[in-house]
């Protein structure tokens, strides 16, 4: 029974190899041979060489390669141009905070009592801290002095909002601070 076995996968193998090597073809070009795998339709039983990959053939130039330095210096420079690292801002930076008053060249007067409305609180009257205003030191220090003029001249209210400016919009958002709260 092994011994049959042994026969049939034999005879298997050897079909298989058979195959395999008949769609192949030896060419010999310039005193080289090669082997070129051919393009042989299964249903075909004759391989005509014509129909296979014809070998690459070298084109004759009449002019001896001669080495070229500058060629080679461009090559080099373009391949190494390609292995460069690419500029590229840091996707990790935070977004630099600008001061809204800078930005948009406001100048804080005390008689403009609407716009220093909005960095006061509208419950207790306090001025809101640079970490929720996001204005930079010098326009808060600005802005704590002018609202203070303001007050002294009598045109703010000290212990609240006065209820005329509740629906401005708003200039920044009081519960989103830039640094979060201690408490």
């Amino acid at each position: 029974m092994s011994n049959n076995n042994t026969s049939i996968m034999a005879a298997v193998w050897s079909r298989r190899l058979a195959s395999s090597l008949r769609d192949y073809h030896l060419f010999s070009s310039n005193g080289r041979s090669q082997l070129m795998r051919m393009t042989v339709s299964p249903c075909s039983t004759t391989t005509d060489p014509s129909s296979a990959t014809s070998p690459p053939t070298q084109t004759e130039s009449k002019e001896p390669d001669v080495f070229n330095a500058s060629e080679v210096e461009q090559l080099l420079i373009r391949q190494s141009k390609m292995d460069m690292p690419v500029e590229m801002p840091n996707p990790y930076e935070r977004e630099k905070l600008q001061c809204i008053l800078c930005n948009y060249n406001v100048h804080l007067d005390y008689k403009n009592v609407r716009l220093l409305s909005q960095f006061v609180s509208p419950f207790t009257g306090q001025i809101y801290g640079r970490h929720i205003t996001r204005l930079c030191r010098r326009q808060q220090s600005i802005l704590e002095r002018e609202i203070e003029k303001s007050r002294d001249a009598g045109f703010m209210p000290v212990m609240m909002k006065s209820v005329d400016f509740l629906k401005d919009p708003k200039l920044f958002d009081p519960n989103n601070p830039v640094r979060p709260h201690k408490y």
